[in-house]
């Protein structure tokens, strides 16, 4: 999951860690900043569950503080940027259509976090 510089600096604020131990190595995220997964149970570091499955109930320990790609989802781009229902959530059908208003949110939110990957390798 992206996350933008501000929302891993509150992250980091509440849950008293560097920001280093929740994201992905930024050599392998072309220097986007990533909600990294549990090496166990390969969801977000931030979810509390026993299930190794990639669609595992559980409880988002930073709920309140969730950055703006998990409030989007389960809505996700595709390559052409088309916004769709991500099939792995097991909430997904509680959700409606996705609409022009998730696909714009989406958009934004790449548009930040790629012009902040651009920043931090100086072009």
């Amino acid at each position: 999951m992206p996350i933008t510089i501000r929302e891993s600096e509150i992250i980091s604020q509440i849950t008293h860690k560097d920001v280093e131990d929740f994201t992905k190595n930024l050599s392998q995220t072309a220097e986007i900043l990533e909600l990294s997964n549990d090496e166990k149970n390969k969801s977000c570091v931030f979810l509390q569950t026993n299930s190794k499955e990639l669609d595992a109930e559980g409880t988002c320990i930073i709920h309140a503080n969730r950055p703006q790609g998990c409030r989007l989802y389960p809505f996700i781009l595709d390559m052409e940027d088309n916004v769709w229902k991500d099939d792995y959530c097991p909430y997904v059908k509680e959700f409606p259509m996705a609409n022009e208003n998730n696909r714009q949110a989406l958009l934004a939110l790449d548009s930040n976090v790629q012009a902040e990957a651009r920043m931090r390798k100086g072009t």
